[in-house]
């Protein structure tokens, strides 16, 4: 299988090899809307403007199980293989995804495509904002992609289930539990009562680092390595880390940056809170809302 260089690139890597043979580009750009279900995919912007060549990745939809309660469930690794290999996506293909943030949702396809063994695969930093502004490039309209065969090697260890976070909280296996969910912002009457809910509600014994955390603000870039490593200091990296947010959409962002900083062993709990919320038997906590280092409540919260 061919290499990526590491498991982020830069948009100047992209512009020398996005006319390669073998390379095939996902936008999995993901909108979150203030009523329900509170997110939709935006194909429709995809067609407006995206990277020239880049193929369309439907996350909420293609790339989910269908028959899953929750709204955001991996699918199974044959349907994933078999969704990867309509996008043109191979044993031997080359993948770049990006988003229109700063890169969470782009993370998710990364986790699946190396969830199902695929590792030739890299988020691009700074997503089709910062290659909008380095390079000026775009396309309009749909990308008919061509078909590939892809037979997936599945790794089930990158996953975790529910049994496996409460055998954590109940300490029954050693585990570092992070919360990635968003801290409240200061104008909460913004947000429905749902996602009040979550934000101020953690499992028990979880480390909070919110995934906004892991890029600057107001661009769309990622941290350095060494600043995101500062906001990833309470995560063991001796001990598997089981990371989970909302709907398990936003938590590879910050998985991928623990397998970065050298946790050997992260999972990502897909069901995360919206399974966890739906079982009473699952215990919870009032989670106090966190704060990024050197930022006073006012500012974080602006």
């Amino acid at each position: 299988m061919n290499e990526m260089p590491q498991p982020l690139v830069g948009v100047d890597w992209l512009a020398e090899h996005i006319t390669d043979q073998g390379l095939v580009v996902l936008d999995g750009s993901v909108d979150l809307i203030p009523t329900p279900p509170y997110r939709m995919n935006t194909y429709a912007a995809y067609l407006r403007r995206h990277i020239p060549g880049a193929v369309y990745a439907d996350i909420l939809g293609e790339l989910s199980d269908p028959a899953a309660p929750l709204a955001v469930t991996r699918p199974s690794p044959e349907r994933a293989a078999s969704k990867f290999g309509d996008l043109g996506i191979g044993r031997s293909t080359r993948v770049v995804v990006y988003d229109s943030e700063y890169g969470q949702y782009a993370a998710r396809l990364w986790w699946l495509l190396k969830s199902i063994g695929h590792d030739a695969v890299a988020v691009l930093d700074g997503g089709l904002k910062k290659w909008t502004e380095e390079r000026g490039a775009i396309e309009t309209g749909h990308v008919t992609p061509f078909t590939a065969s892809f037979t997936p090697s599945p790794r089930p260890e990158m996953w975790a289930d529910k049994n496996q976070v409460l055998a954590s909280v109940h300490g029954n296996t050693q585990a570092t539990l992070v919360n990635a969910v968003p801290p409240l912002p200061a104008d909460v009457s913004v947000l429905p009562d749902e996602a009040v809910t979550v934000m101020s509600t953690t499992i028990p014994n979880s480390v909070d680092v919110p995934y906004p955390w892991m890029a600057q603000q107001d661009t769309s870039m990622l941290l350095t390595a060494s600043e995101r490593e500062q906001y990833l200091a309470s995560v063991s990296k001796t001990k598997p880390a089981i990371v989970y947010c909302n709907s398990g959409l936003n938590a590879p962002l910050v998985g991928l940056s623990l397998l970065l900083a050298g946790v050997t062993d992260v999972k990502v709990y897909d069901g995360s809170l919206a399974e966890w919320l739906s079982d009473p038997h699952c215990p919870t906590e009032r989670r106090l809302n966190p704060m990024r280092l050197g930022w006073t409540s006012d500012t974080e919260n602006a």
